[in-house]
């Protein structure tokens, strides 16, 4: 949880058993609980939006969070991935207008 809280500054809501509320602007919830494929890696995958991803990617690394991969440009949307502890992806996206 401390990573949703100090890395990508999210406030923490209610927390009920494994399942951990977060508040994201406008009203939104986002939430975390446990749950894993038999065997498999973790499978959460997250998208948040951002109207600068580069001065966004920039805070990240302020905070300690490094990219997994490059840039990605789909021609709609520029996207980074990172990659929490406990290796769920979380992505920022910027659209393009």
């Amino acid at each position: 949880m401390d990573w949703y809280t100090e890395v990508l500054g999210l406030n923490a809501g209610p927390r009920y058993g494994d399942w951990q509320e977060f508040a994201v602007d406008g009203g939104t919830r986002f939430a975390l609980h446990g749950g894993r494929l038999a065997g498999g890696p973790a499978t959460a995958a997250v998208a948040f939006n951002t109207p600068d991803l580069r001065a966004a990617i920039d805070e990240l690394a302020g905070r300690g969070a490094v990219p997994i991969d490059e840039i990605t440009d789909t021609g709609a949307a520029l996207f980074v991935t990172f990659s929490d502890p406990d290796g769920n992806h979380e992505q920022l996206l910027e659209r393009r207008a």
